[in-house]
This record gives C-alpha cells, structure tokens and sequence, in this order.
C-alpha cells in the first residue's frame, strides 16, 4: 500500500494566501450574495477583473464605467461615478477579503473593441487611476479608507483581445500611470501587468523598460490555464527566471488567473462542464499544493462571478429560485471545498514536510501551535477527459507521528464534504477526488 508521511516538527514556512478568486461576493448585479461562503473559505484576495462582464456593465470597476468622458476635469470628484463600485468593493470587504484592484477594462471577445485602445493622453489616464486610489483609501470624493494594497496596472496587453495598441504604447502608459500613483500613494503597492504569456516578448520588453527607466513594480502578475496542477510549478519556473534576468528576484509573484482548460477550441464547453464536477474540486486542490511548494506570493482562481451561465466558475451555482430573486446565496459546487480546505490548512498555519510514494497524488500538509495536522489530498489525472478509462480507485495510508484518529472529508463522484472516520489511517479515493484529512 502506498504511504503518504508526515513530519509534523519539520516546518518548512507558512501556509500562503494561495485561495483568492476573480470576482467577489456579490454577483449579476447584487442578485446573488456569497458573503458568508466567503468568510467560511477564508478567501483572502478578490481580483476585480472582468467584473460584470461584459464592459463592467457601464458600472463596474473599468476606467472607463468610472470615468466616463475623457475629456472632463480628472481633479473634479462630479467627473466621477462610484456608485455601484463602492458598493461592490464594500460587499468584499464585508465578506473579510481584500481587494487586488485591476485598473484598465475587461476583456473584448467581440470584432469591434470599445474600450481597450490606449488611452489619448496617458499622463491624464495616471491621474484619473491615482484619484481611483485615493477615493478608496484616502477618503477622496466621498470615499473611503479600505487600505486596498495592490493595484494592477492592465489586464493581459499582450492579447488583442484586451490591448489594440504596441508593445511600446503600454510601456509608455505604465510608465505615466505608475510613477504617479506611486508618488501620490507610496505606500500602495503598483504593478501588472497580469500577462497572459509571461514568457513572451511583450512582456520581456516590458520587464527591459522598468529596468532601465527604473519605473516602480511592486509585483508582477500573470495567468495560466493548465490540463495538470505540475504546468503552474514549470510556469512558476519561468517567471522566476524571467524576473531574475532583468534584476527582480524580491519581486512578488502573483499568478491571478488560473483554472483548468484543455484546449482552447472546441472542447472549452467540455471545460466548462468539467468545472462544476468533483474533477474540479481535485484539479483546484492540486495547483494549490503546487503554488505552496513555489516561490508564487499569491493567487486568485479565476472566476467566481454567476455570469454568462457561469463557464469559469467551478465554485457557486445559481440558486433554484432563479436569477432574478433578490439577494439570493449560491449552492456550493465541489471546487468550492478546495478552498475552503486551503483555508483549513491556513488555520493551522505552518507547512510541515511530508513524503507521498502514491502516483497522481498532490498534497500539503499543515501543522497548528498545539499539534493539530491537517492534510490535503488531491488524487488527479487528466487522462479521463481525453476518452480515457478514469483513475481507479486508490488506498493511501497516512503516517503521522502521534496521530491516533484520522477524519477525511471527502469530496467525488458520491460524497460532497462527508466525513469518513479512517481505520489505521488508510484512507480510499475514487479517481479524480480530494480529501482533507484532520488528525
């Protein structure tokens, strides 16, 4: 039998903010209210990017739903709308989240592209995003105090399905906008660019700017959308190589937007469908132990919004009642546990090391002050979605110096966080399952 050992007085470092999401609590415009799911999951970070989508609605999060008319006065509070905004960002903050602030627009699938051209004066665009700013942490026009740390300059300017203009136009808005928020705001934290191809010539010559024009980058933040949890530690890889060649190896890694795809062509609606089963649940809980064990600071799973029959979103459903009762909280789908078992390990607070012999088998275990252990199991292999015979069934029995009682919840094709009391600490998984294991 293969053998999963931990060693609770081998500590190898915290438990990492690794379970935020795009989008938060709230969604298809206030309809439906996760609030308390979130604070259960203990999600940490909410990225507001592709909020509302499409367009932010005319109301969400883009420049362009919050300044409306470019050619208005960027120092006149009137110039601005805030409204549904706040509310949406109030509504993260309630749920104990924090907000990673995207300034830019969403992304445009659609022939004509509205609003992702560079802006007509970049300076003016800097000071329009450093008086965002300041609404939500310096109480400016009626604002608020949040504390809100990262802002993102741009999502994805190497796609052209979120930047029609160069490579060097980008460079020169981020090198208008971020000395400007940087300077009226030292103490927020300024990067982007949220690439999609991290490893790409777009953004290796943006790296080379802020270099050599020393412009200010707190974090650098990037995508990927792997078939297996090992892709993001390669990609991890490469990003760290990437930032120490241009001289940024103490920069932050954030990697805020991943989920599983298997191709983009015609099979993405078998992604989709993909994302509200069990195989989720495992696919999610196997990148989060791949993210523990890299240098990434923080991640957000991509997306939790209850938009367009919610493709991405592996966490919530729409409830019975419909879309348009008010104020109505999400049915958990299994991706959801992910999370929340990361937040369990959170709660224990410390990486200890462990050993695993067993095949298509990711975890992390986690060690409290009084010597509660919490591991989490991910049993995956994406060989069933490509026509294959699924995983079998598999037996793994935990080592744990004085554990003397074990308790998986289990998540598969049968059970949805049901406990199971272990004997001997074997513990049974269907393929393409995860468990959280308390001892």
């Amino acid at each position: 039998m293969n053998v999963i050992k931990v060693f609770p007085d081998r500590s190898l470092g915290p438990i990492r903010d690794l379970n935020g999401v795009g989008g938060g609590p709230v969604t298809n415009h206030f309809v439906y209210d996760a609030t308390e799911d979130f604070r259960a999951a203990g999600i940490p970070l909410c990225r507001t990017h592709d909020i509302e989508y499409p367009f932010g609605a005319g109301e969400f999060v883009d420049i362009h739903c919050i300044f409306r008319d470019f050619d208005k006065d960027e120092n006149d509070p009137a110039s601005y709308n805030f409204t549904f905004t706040d509310e949406y960002l109030k509504a993260i903050v309630n749920a104990g989240a924090k907000p990673l602030y995207r300034l830019g627009s969403t992304i445009e699938h659609q022939p004509i592209k509205l609003y992702i051209h560079p802006p007509q004066d970049f300076e003016k665009w800097g000071r329009v995003c450093s008086h965002i700013v300041a609404h939500y942490n310096e109480g400016w026009a009626d604002g608020f105090h949040m504390g809100i740390e990262y802002w993102e300059i741009w999502n994805e300017p190497d796609i052209p399905m979120c930047w029609t203009g160069t490579p060097e136009q980008f460079i020169d808005l981020y090198a208008a906008a971020a000395p400007i928020i940087k300077r009226e705001h030292p103490d927020v934290k300024v990067g982007g660019c949220a690439f999609a191809m991290p490893e790409g010539e777009f953004a290796e010559k943006w790296l080379a700017a802020v270099k050599e024009r020393g412009l200010p980058m707190d974090f650098f933040s990037w995508h990927l959308y792997p078939t297996v949890p090992y892709q993001v530690a390669e990609r991890s890889g490469v990003v760290d190589a990437l930032l120490e060649k241009y001289g940024f190896g103490g920069v932050e890694s954030i990697f805020d937007e991943w989920n599983y795809v298997c191709r983009w062509d015609t099979r993405l609606q078998e992604c989709y469908d993909l994302h509200k089963t069990p195989f989720e649940c495992a696919f999610m809980a196997g990148v989060l132990s791949v993210l523990q064990d890299s240098r990434v600071n923080k991640a957000m799973y991509y997306d939790v919004q209850m938009l367009m029959n919610g493709s991405w979103n592996g966490v919530f459903a729409p409830t019975a009642e419909g879309a348009h009762a008010s104020a109505r909280r999400p049915v958990r789908l299994p991706g959801y546990y992910a999370l929340k078992y990361w937040n369990e390990l959170k709660k224990r607070g410390t990486q200890v090391e462990m050993t695993s012999d067993c095949p298509d088998i990711y975890a992390t275990a986690a060690a409290g002050e009084n010597g509660e252990i919490a591991v989490l199991v991910s049993y995956f292999n994406d060989e069933a979605n490509w026509n294959q015979a699924p995983p079998p069934d598999a037996e793994f029995r935990l080592e744990i110096p004085g554990a003397s009682s074990f308790t998986a919840y289990i998540v598969d094709d049968e059970r949805t966080n049901e406990p199971v009391e272990l004997t001997g600490g074997v513990l049974r998984m269907k393929g393409n399952s995860c468990a959280l294991v308390i001892c």
